[in-house]
C-alpha cells in the first residue's frame, strides 16, 4: 500500500476566532484599565488574575514613553481589549 501526501491550504488549521474572555480576564482588564486611567503604573506583579494570558493575547501591551527625557516602558490596555469589552457589553475608557 502506498502512502499519499495531502496538502492543506495555509491557515487551514488556524483558529478563526479568539477564545472569548473569561470573567477573570474581564475583571483583570477592568482593574488594569482603572489603574491606567488614574495614571497608576501597573505590571504583572501589581495585578492579580490572568494578566499573563492577556499579555500573550496582545490585550495588555507594553508601550515605550519618554518621561523626563528618559524612555520608560509602561503596560497599557490595548484598543483590541477595549473592543472585546464592548462586545461583552462593557463600555470603558482607559
Amino acid at each position: 500500500m502506498k502512502s499519499k501526501l495531502i496538502s492543506f491550504p495555509d491557515g487551514h488549521f488556524e483558529r478563526k476566532k479568539p477564545h472569548p474572555l473569561t470573567s477573570l480576564m474581564i475583571n483583570t482588564l477592568l482593574d488594569a484599565c482603572e489603574k491606567q486611567k488614574e495614571g497608576i503604573r501597573f505590571g504583572p506583579t501589581d495585578i492579580k488574575g490572568s494578566l499573563g494570558v492577556l499579555i500573550t493575547r496582545g490585550l495588555i501591551v507594553r508601550r515605550e514613553v519618554a518621561i523626563n527625557k528618559h524612555i520608560e516602558s509602561l503596560w497599557q490596555v490595548s484598543p483590541e481589549a477595549i473592543e472585546m469589552l464592548k462586545v461583552n457589553g462593557i463600555s470603558v475608557t482607559c
